[in-house]
């Protein structure tokens, strides 16, 4: 069956997206789509050199509650927050996610000391696989801080900006550092996010790569939620259909998708 949800996009309440929600929406109907969730940013100390991700909570409510009754019967549109995980903040995020009525939370790591491999500065004082590897590590470590969140998002983000991208990196170059991530969510029933973006940047690959989902599944890992990481409507279920061959080919037989933070898994 086609992969009819994307459970990871962004619109205008996030500061690196200017789509109005609703836009996102009439693509998504349009897509054929059954079901996608709003995963707006919220993060914490942003880096001087880039935009400020705080969100609205208190306009984000209302206007997502007013399209869920403005789309309803066309389409099921999720409440959801990609939060970053960063140390000084664990206390912070883990009380605002349990107060307030999200159906699904996404924590991902942007910022590693304060910095965001988005911008080159952050691999000036290191070997590109130095920093990868630190960034693995570093995910490791705050997933001990983070207990309350439902999917790890895009795992190797960082590839994305490395100086060389995916050129030289492979699950095999760093499974001492990747493996110890997925052991962790498995035993503490968390899915990882299978993040389309990857195809949309030209790496070849989703995040996390291929090789990361099969040694995933190798452990034992069939939790998995689906976004495209859209922040445009043309983005939306970005490769959709390629992520489902690779994922039927790696022996995933499920999906995840949340409401009110409960998993439902639906078949591939």
């Amino acid at each position: 069956m086609p992969i009819c949800h994307d459970f990871h996009l962004h619109s205008s309440f996030s500061a690196d997206s200017d789509a109005a929600p609703a836009s996102m929406i009439e693509r998504a109907v349009a897509l054929g789509l059954n079901g996608m969730c709003f995963t707006e940013h919220l993060d914490l100390d942003c880096p001087p050199e880039g935009p400020d991700f705080a969100l609205d909570l208190d306009a984000y409510f209302p206007e997502i509650d007013r399209l869920k009754q403005r789309y309803r019967g066309q389409i099921r549109i999720g409440t959801g927050l990609e939060f970053g995980m960063q140390r000084p903040h664990a206390a912070y995020f883990q009380g605002l996610v349990r107060s307030h009525p999200f159906d699904f939370v996404i924590g991902s790591v942007h910022f590693i000391d304060g910095k965001d491999p988005y911008y080159p500065s952050f691999f000036e004082k290191k070997s590109e696989e130095e920093a990868y590897a630190d960034y693995f590590r570093e995910v490791r470590a705050l997933l001990d801080l983070y207990p309350d969140f439902d999917t790890l998002g895009h795992l190797d983000y960082i590839v994305r900006y490395g100086p060389n991208q995916n050129r030289f990196y492979s699950y095999a170059r760093y499974a001492d550092v990747i493996d110890p991530v997925l052991r962790h969510l498995i035993s503490h029933g968390k899915c990882l996010e299978v993040n389309s973006a990857g195809l949309k940047y030209g790496l070849g690959e989703t995040n996390p790569a291929r090789d990361v989902l099969r040694r995933y599944r190798e452990l034992g890992g069939e939790l998995l939620t689906v976004g495209s990481d859209a922040h445009a409507p043309e983005h939306l279920a970005y490769d959709f259909p390629v992520v489902l061959n690779m994922l039927l080919d790696l022996d995933f037989h499920y999906y995840t998708v949340f409401s009110e933070r409960n998993a439902e898994m639906l078949r591939l």
